[in-house]
């Protein structure tokens, strides 16, 4: 009995909220250790089909109409190769093979059919097996450092490695030259055959498409659906042994004139328009609301996925929390130190001029004491984190959508709910927190280079004692001040990780998603001062 399909799709149709339709009745079936190719030109639905099958609930929530007879799919079992490889940035080129061979052996322990050669294959075998060398498998080599060919090679290791049985390879010969597209389709053709995998190859290349596949579709712009190309003639692919470079190139010839004469007729014509989608007014509600109401989600995932992914898996959870804790506060901690010193020095100045004749400089210095530091260092080191610190995290997640690591990520089967939202933003929250300590001290600083200048003894504890040991009248001041250090802590942590995680279609969207963060945090920790304040001199 012939095994089921790994992918069986039926009466696929896929309409934007506007109406237009992209797909209209798209049916595709791909066989165990069968690779199709998919071909198309812009805006023939390529993409969209991709995203039918790994981001169903985003076109969901964004009011796409998308409609099946039949979609058999196991997810498990669903691969990804992005445009560029998409690698993860924060990882050097064996972490990323190592992340996704954790989270393939996780999901594999205990089961019975084991292949005991892969199971044990460790990143450099890996590498190997696509004709990597030693020393880009070597630990520490930084996957900028990459060329494109080698980026590709290293993203379908790392999609070979999760042990998916049916991957999805999205233009992966963009970028490459003429011998490195011949040399990518004999990769995928080799290991395809080693370990019994099926493959779905979208592209715009036909020296790739002729090379690796076994059946070839055209997504048509006259009738939005999958049109079999050359169904009895096609002898398959041609970068395999024996293939005659005369058979070659005729058949390069041929796939070229059909999808230029495609092209030619049919590639300026609009998709088809239909009924514009309605959604229920409970949708569009909570569409407009996200903005308000996605980072109290970011932090309820956070909070109920951070101990599992701490105690579970704390090498993971470590590698995120380093390169956040890098951004937030290795990398400006001088800024801010320069910063901090510098208004302390200058309040305490201003102050110390104010009295006019006959009043002692040092009489005011002593009246004010450290109050300016639990009134001002909130509010101002609030601020500059979220345009400094959070703008970075921020600008980092967002590139991570915006280049399809998430989309990656989750490809692997790894939660980015998990893995990046729950240690970045303990992360964020903790290095503000850190931060504001830091620019208390600065402003401490500062005060003292004053109080020197005007040889007053023993500056310290006049400026520590608002911080430490407040008079008891005092006393709600500085617990104000530590009240609303913790909340802007975790607000802004929240606020980073909600518009940074948010989907960006462009890079637009990845500053428009940096200058919100900075404009909604700094109006809610204005209205959390001018609350505070009215609630303590009620």
């Amino acid at each position: 009995m012939p095994d089921s399909p790994r992918l069986d799709v039926r009466g696929l149709r896929v309409a934007l909220p506007d109406g237009r339709v992209l797909i209209d009745d798209l049916s595709l079936a791909v066989a165990p250790g069968e690779v199709v190719v998919l071909l198309g030109g812009s805006g023939a639905g390529k993409s969209t089909f991709a995203r039918v099958l790994f981001e169903p609930d985003e076109l969901a929530r964004g009011g796409w109409d998308v409609r099946t007879e039949r979609l058999a799919l196991d997810r498990d079992d669903l691969g990804l190769v992005p445009q560029r490889g998409a690698l993860f940035d924060h990882l050097d080129v064996a972490g990323n093979l190592d992340l996704a061979l954790s989270h393939a052996r996780e999901r594999d322990a205990g089961a019975a059919a084991a292949d005991t050669e892969t199971d044990t294959a460790d990143a450099a075998t890996w590498l190997a097996r696509v004709g990597l060398d030693e020393d880009v498998a070597r630990r520490g080599t930084p996957v900028g450092s990459l060329s494109g060919g080698q980026a590709q090679r290293v993203a379908v290791a790392r999609v070979l490695a999760s042990r998916r049985r049916l991957l999805f390879l999205d233009e992966p010969s963009v970028g490459l030259d003429p011998h490195r597209v011949r040399a990518l389709a004999r990769l995928i053709r080799e290991q395809v055959k080693a370990l019994g995998v099926s493959a779905i190859v979208v592209t715009h290349d036909v020296a790739l498409a002729a090379g690796v596949a076994d059946r070839l579709f055209l997504l048509s712009l006259e009738h939005r659906r999958l049109e079999q190309l050359f169904p009895t003639d096609w002898p398959g692919p041609l970068e395999t042994d024996g293939t005659d470079e005369a058979e070659r190139g005729r058949w390069l010839l041929a796939l070229e004139d059909a999808l230029c004469d495609h092209l030619e007729e049919f590639g300026d014509q609009p998709p088809p328009r239909g009924p514009a989608s309605t959604r229920p007014v409970w949708q569009r509600l909570a569409a407009r609301a996200e903005p308000v109401t996605r980072p109290f989600a970011v932090a309820a995932w956070s909070l109920w996925h951070l101990p599992r992914q701490v105690f579970g898996r704390p090498r993971d959870a470590a590698t995120v929390a380093r390169r956040v804790v890098a951004q937030t506060l290795l990398r400006p901690l001088l800024f801010y130190a320069i910063v901090s010193v510098l208004i302390g020095y200058t309040v305490l100045y201003v102050v110390s001029q104010i009295g006019g004749a006959g009043v002692r400089p040092d009489a005011l210095l002593r009246q004010i004491g450290g109050a300016h530091i639990i009134a001002l260092a909130p509010a101002l080191s609030a601020i500059l984190y979220v345009a400094a610190s959070g703008s970075a995290t921020n600008a980092w997640l967002g590139s991570m959508g915006l280049g399809r690591q998430t989309l990656a990520l989750e490809a692997l089967g790894v939660n980015q709910r998990a893995y990046l939202w729950a240690p970045a933003w303990t992360t964020v929250a903790i290095s503000y927190l850190l931060v504001s300590v830091i620019f208390a001290l600065g402003m401490v600083a500062g005060g003292m280079l004053v109080c020197r200048s005007l040889g007053m003894s023993e500056p310290w504890p006049l400026l520590t004692a608002e911080l430490f040991d407040p008079r008891p009248e005092r006393a709600e001041y500085t617990a104000r001040a530590y009240f609303l250090v913790w909340m802007y802590g975790w607000g802004i942590a929240s606020d980073v990780v909600a518009k940074g995680s948010a989907p960006k279609p462009d890079a637009d969207a990845v500053t428009r998603g940096m200058t919100a963060s900075v404009v909604s945090c700094t109006l809610w920790v204005v209205a959390l001062e001018l609350l505070t304040v009215v609630w303590v001199l009620r």
